[in-house]
Order: C-alpha cells, then sequence, then structure tokens
C-alpha cells in the first residue's frame, strides 16, 4: 500500500485541493464491507456507453462499473464521456447507488469530465474502466498505463494489430494490472466446457465451428445537423479517425451503431470474436498462439455508400493455428461453440452446455484435469481481486490481442477481396498482400499519434 499511501498525500496537498475542490475523498464515505477506506480502491470511468434497450442506463462500460461498485474494496469516483447526456447518466447512476448506502440518503461525490485525460490526472484514481469506441481504445489504454492506473478494457482489445502491439506493450512496461472484457471466461458453463475439451474428455478433436451473428448494418439517413459543441464533443468523439461522418450518422448512430463502419470497429465479427472463438480457442490450448492464417474467406456487404465504409453483415472464414488446428467462423453456424471429438461432440453458448454423452454435462472432472479451473467470480470482481492481491487476471491482454487479431486479419481478406491471407505477425505483414496489410493498420489523424 506505499504507492497509494504516497498519491494520498498528493491529493490533499493544497494544489490538488484547488484542482479538485468538489472530490468527495473514498474515506469519508463509510460504504462498510470490512475493508479500511485507505485501503479501497478508487474507479474512474472513461466511456459511459449507449442507451439501449438491455442496457437503460448506459452501455457496457457503466453495466461492468455496477457490478464493481457492490464491491467493497472500491469506490466510483469520477467518470468521463464527451456526451453531456451521458455523463449525467453516469454521474446519477453512481450516486444514486451510493445514496442508498448512507445513512443520510444522500451523496455527492462523482466528478465528470469532457476530457479523459483530466481524470487520468487525478492522483486518487487508482484504476479505470474504459468503454469508449474501439477506435479509442488504444490511446486511452496507453495513458492509462503510463498514468500507473489499472486498467479493465472493454473488447475488442483495439481496432488494428498495430494498435493491439502498443498496448500490449505499454501494460508489459508499466506493469500494471490490465483485464479486457472477454467476461465469458468467468462463466461457469464456458469454464466448465474448457475443462471437458482440455482434459480430454472429447477424445482426438475432429471438428471445431464457432458461430457469431451477422447482420449490424447501418441504414442510410439524411444529413443530420452539427451538435451543439456543448452538449457533444464530435471532434473528440471522433479522436484520431481519419474520417468526419456525423454529416451522414448522426448523433443517435455514434453511440452504438458506431461498429458497423470500419473507420471506428470491425463489425460483428470482431464484437463477438472476443466471446465464442475465444472460448474455443481457450478449449483448443491455442491462446498462447498467433493463427497462421485465414482462408475460404467470403463476406457480404450492405449496399450503403461508399464513405461508411460498413461492415460485413454476413461473413465466413477457416482460422488455421500453426499446430494445424483449424476452426471455422461463420455466421451461418449455430450460434454457439461446437466441438467434434471422436469420443463426443460438445455445444456450449450462453446459459447452455450440451454433450453428446449425457455422463459428461454431470461428470465430476477431478482437480488435476481442471486445466483453466472452476471458480466463477464476476469478471470486474476479479479485476479487483488480483489489483489487490496479486494473481494473473482471466482475460490477459496479450492473450485477447491475438484473438482479436484474427478478426483483423479477416476482415482485411474480406476488404480486399481476397479469399486467403497468410501472415507474418512479428513484422504484420501479409505475403503477398500489401493492400490487406495496410488494413492491419491505420494513420491517425492530426495532432494524434499512437504511442511506440
Amino acid at each position: 500500500m506505499k504507492r497509494r499511501s504516497f498519491l494520498r498525500l498528493l491529493a490533499t496537498a493544497a494544489p490538488a485541493a484547488i484542482a479538485f475542490p468538489q472530490i468527495v475523498r473514498a474515506e469519508t464515505l463509510g460504504l462498510g464491507g470490512g475493508i479500511a477506506p485507505s485501503n479501497r480502491l478508487n474507479l474512474g470511468l472513461i466511456g459511459v456507453g449507449s442507451s439501449v434497450p438491455w442496457y437503460k442506463e448506459g452501455g457496457q462500460a457503466l453495466n461492468v462499473a455496477r457490478g464493481m461498485m457492490n464491491h467493497p474494496a472500491c469506490q466510483l469516483i469520477a467518470a468521463a464521456d464527451v456526451d453531456a447526456s451521458r455523463r449525467q447518466v453516469a454521474k446519477e447512476v453512481v450516486e444514486n447507488a451510493y445514496a442508498k448506502r448512507m445513512n443520510s440518503g444522500e451523496y455527492k461525490g462523482c466528478e465528470t469530465y469532457v476530457d479523459y485525460q483530466e481524470l487520468l490526472a487525478r492522483p486518487d484514481i487508482d484504476a479505470v474502466i474504459i468503454g469508449t469506441p474501439d477506435h479509442w481504445h488504444a490511446l486511452q489504454l496507453i495513458h492509462a498505463a503510463r498514468a500507473g492506473k489499472h486498467v479493465y478494457c472493454e473488447k475488442p482489445v483495439a481496432k488494428t494489430v498495430t494498435e493491439c502491439r502498443a498496448m500490449v506493450a505499454a501494460v508489459e512496461r508499466s506493469g500494471i494490472v490490465c483485464q479486457i472484457g472477454n467476461m465469458q471466461r468467468s462463466t461457469g458453463e464456458f469454464r466448465r466446457a474448457i475443462n471437458i475439451v482440455r482434459g480430454g474428455y472429447l477424445g482426438e478433436i475432429k471438428s471445431v465451428k464457432v458461430g457469431l451473428p451477422g447482420g449490424g448494418v447501418l441504414s442510410a439517413k439524411p444529413p443530420a445537423p452539427s451538435p451543439d459543441p456543448a452538449s457533444f464533443d464530435f471532434e473528440r468523439w471522433l479522436g484520431p479517425a481519419a474520417t468526419q461522418p456525423y454529416r451522414i450518422l448522426g448523433r443517435e448512430h455514434l453511440h452504438f451503431n458506431w461498429r458497423w463502419t470500419y473507420d471506428f470497429g470491425g463489425g460483428q465479427l470482431s464484437d463477438w470474436i472476443c466471446h465464442h472463438y475465444d472460448i474455443a480457442v481457450l478449449a483448443l490450448g491455442l491462446e498462447a498462439f498467433d493463427v497462421s492464417e485465414v482462408r475460404a474467406c467470403k463476406a457480404e456487404f450492405p449496399d450503403l455508400p461508399p464513405e461508411l465504409r460498413p461492415t460485413a453483415r454476413s461473413y465466413h472464414f477457416e482460422a488455421v493455428y500453426p499446430n494445424g488446428r483449424i476452426i471455422s467462423v461463420s455466421d451461418k453456424h449455430i450460434f454457439g461453440i461446437t466441438i467434434e471429438g471422436t469420443e463426443a461432440t460438445l455445444f456450449v453458448t450462453r446459459d447452455k452446455l450440451e454433450v453428446s454423452n449425457p455422463a459428461l454435462e454431470r461428470i465430476a472432472i477431478p482437480a488435476h484435469r481442471q486445466i483453466y479451473g472452476t471458480e466463477t467470480t464476476s469478471h470486474g470482481v476479479n479485476f479487483l481481486d488480483c489489483i489487490r492481491h496479486g494473481g494473473q487476471v482471466r482475460s490477459p491482454i496479450a492473450e485477447v490481442s491475438r484473438i482479436t487479431n484474427v478478426a483483423h486479419l479477416a476482415n482485411a481478406a474480406f476488404r480486399t477481396g481476397r479469399d486467403r491471407l497468410v501472415w507474418d505477425p512479428a513484422s504484420v505483414t501479409a505475403f503477398g498482400a500489401p493492400d490487406a496489410t495496410r488494413l492491419l493498420t491505420h494513420a491517425y489523424r492530426a495532432p494524434y499519434a499512437l504511442p511506440l
């Protein structure tokens, strides 16, 4: 706790008091839980997220934050977002949640910012949750790591292979704890499925199919009026991205549907590869390996204006690993993971695990064959526990970057019309395909630059 003691000394110094006059220290909150306030972790939220039916008050990042706020070891004290309405949502959700735990029924202690750098500059922030669009992940994670803040970053890791590499290097240099939001690694049915496969209960593996969603198509809309900078800072939202699509997309699309254009995301493929495909890779024990090639690549694109650079609405490819293992990925496969072995076939998706040999669904797996473990605390709690007590997070950035890069490679094949790409991960080069290689990285809009 020496670092925290030093940071708290800085936080109570006169300059800090002038800079942050409204901060309510965690020590004064009395949230209980048997953890001393001086040992509590202070969290900041970067990117509140969209308001969609399944998260009516903020997006995935705020949903993750809610789970951590329930843990007595932490306190969420700040949020940053370029949209004033989302900042207000975060402030209300956080302060209302903590007010219910106070004897007075009142709490005011969540500061909000437009610029995430101001949040990172606070010496009393120990860790951050990053829930911004994909094109911002790299800069924000690297800046957080350089500021010594632990990071929980939503998946996918980043928009390009070169960004993934820079982020891994930043985490390794800083020594921070970094968890990527592949939360299925913390779910019971998936962890058991991994143990069944890696324990050898299916016999020799014959085929692996991963079904991911298709669709996610933008609709062409009339030009939208420019936003009011006082309520929505579009230039800051755009950040390092090279295009200026507000006239096409409009504000209502930029909080969720940004992911359906290659300027900001990678479509359903990059959104979901860090879920079902990730579990398949773990089950096969391939998490330490880069994919060798993608082949049999096919994709359909929506009929939309070319300046949108829309992502594939339907796709198929095979990922080939150095040991010859092949994973087939398609939006036409059954949604989930199907692994066929010589002894049995396993299917797993959210809240469902089926094995063709019913005895394997109930079998008590001996401890020495539980390669992936069975403990299922939430993904966020695992992150907090690793900060407080050490140990390896369930979704290390180096592993998840390799998985994310499969989506980047496949998307490069789709966009260049190639049915196969063989690449050199070390040099980030697709052999004989300079056009595809260029899509594995991207130039930042000035004055932004990717720290290397």
